[in-house]
Formats: structure tokens, C-alpha cells, sequence
């Protein structure tokens, strides 16, 4: 497991108590760790598009179209974290729950942003199909070098969001586990990016070209 696994850990075990201590504004809708989780995201899609940059320069062109392909998946979550737009329309405020915010349906754009989506998901999939992107995690984790620990980490905090949200009904708890499940996104893309480079890179079989 990497190191920076375990301060991630940390900040998961102690966010139900941390709940209690932030200030409520950190919990709310536009609030610091809502914000944060954004950034945290434009950084994982910059790093990606300069791995598929990389890729394009040293010539493995494969892996230049698996961080090509792996770009519609940031977006998307930065789109969602800014709920398609609606965060710079805010309607009102409330002093407990925080700002509130007008539907998409009324966003200039609205009627764009759903089928948008749609087009960019089946796009996705089809690439990946098409392309066979799933066999580059697929051989890392056949030859033990997919960084599993980050992944489960990023499971274990989705997972941990939506008890506080669900269950525990913990806004600032579910904030806080969010942007570590986004911070193991980027560390755990991070880790296939350096096992591609490695010197004895994996080697498809014929069947995944």
C-alpha cells in the first residue's frame, strides 16, 4: 500500500467526528469542500491529459487513446460535483440547509445538458469497446501491478459518502470523504500511468490490438 494511503484513511476514520467541529457552511451546496472537490477533479483531468500527451510523443499511441478516452470521465464528475451549471444560479439561501439553486430544466442550456451526456457516455462506451481500453487495467491486474489498494480506497470512500449522506445524515462528513474518494481517483490514475512506463511495460496480447 502507498504511503499516502494512510493519511487518507486517517481523514476518512476521523470525518464523523470532524462533522461535528467544521463550521455547517462546509457541508452546504457551493460550500469550501464542494469547491475543493472540483479542483481536486481539474487536477485529475489535466494530469491525464498531459499523460495522453506523453503518450502521443513517445509514440505507445494505445495508451495515448486510454487517457484520451479516460478524459469524458473527469469532466463528467466535475460537471456533476457543479451540478451541470445550476451552482452559479442560486436562488435563495437557507441559514441551516445553505443556498439552493434553480432546476436544470430552467438553466439557459437545460435541454442541452441531458442529451449531451447521453452522447458522451455512449461515445465512451463504445470507445472502449471498439478500442478495447479494458485490456490495459485488465493485463496490470493480471500481472499484479494495478494499484488495488488505491481503487479499494476509492470504493471505501463512495461507499463511506453515502452512509454519512444516507444514514448518518452527516453533510460535512459526506464532503470530506468525497474529496478523498476524488483524491485516490487521481492517485490511483497516477499509479496505472507509472506501471505504463515502466521499463518492462505491459505487452497486449494479439486478441486486445
Amino acid at each position: 500500500m502507498s504511503l499516502l494511503n494512510y493519511p487518507l484513511l486517517a481523514v476518512i476514520a476521523f470525518s464523523y467526528y470532524a462533522d461535528s467541529y467544521l463550521p455547517l457552511t462546509w457541508g452546504w451546496e457551493n460550500g469550501p469542500l464542494e469547491w475543493s472537490q472540483v479542483v481536486i477533479l481539474t487536477a485529475g483531468l489535466l494530469l491525464t491529459s498531459c499523460w495522453w500527451q506523453e503518450a502521443i510523443t513517445s509514440r505507445r499511441f494505445h495508451h495515448a487513446r486510454f487517457f484520451a478516452w479516460a478524459t469524458p470521465l473527469w469532466l463528467l464528475m466535475i460537471g456533476r460535483e457543479l451540478s451541470w451549471g445550476r451552482v452559479f444560479y442560486q436562488a435563495g439561501l437557507d441559514p441551516v440547509e445553505g443556498p439552493y439553486f434553480i432546476s436544470v430544466a430552467q438553466l439557459p442550456y437545460g435541454k442541452f445538458v441531458y442529451p449531451i451526456l447521453a452522447i458522451i457516455i455512449l461515445s465512451w462506451l463504445f470507445a472502449v469497446i471498439k478500442y478495447k481500453l479494458y485490456a490495459i487495467p485488465y493485463e496490470l491486474f493480471r500481472q499484479g501491478r494495478f494499484p488495488t489498494s488505491e481503487f479499494i480506497l476509492v470504493v471505501l470512500s463512495f461507499v463511506t459518502a453515502y452512509i454519512a449522506e444516507q444514514h448518518l445524515h452527516k453533510e460535512i462528513m459526506e464532503e470530506l470523504v468525497e474529496c478523498v474518494a476524488y483524491l485516490s481517483l487521481v492517485l490511483t490514475a497516477y499509479r496505472v500511468k507509472a506501471a505504463l512506463e515502466q521499463r518492462n511495460t505491459i505487452i497486449l496480447p494479439n486478441r486486445f490490438l
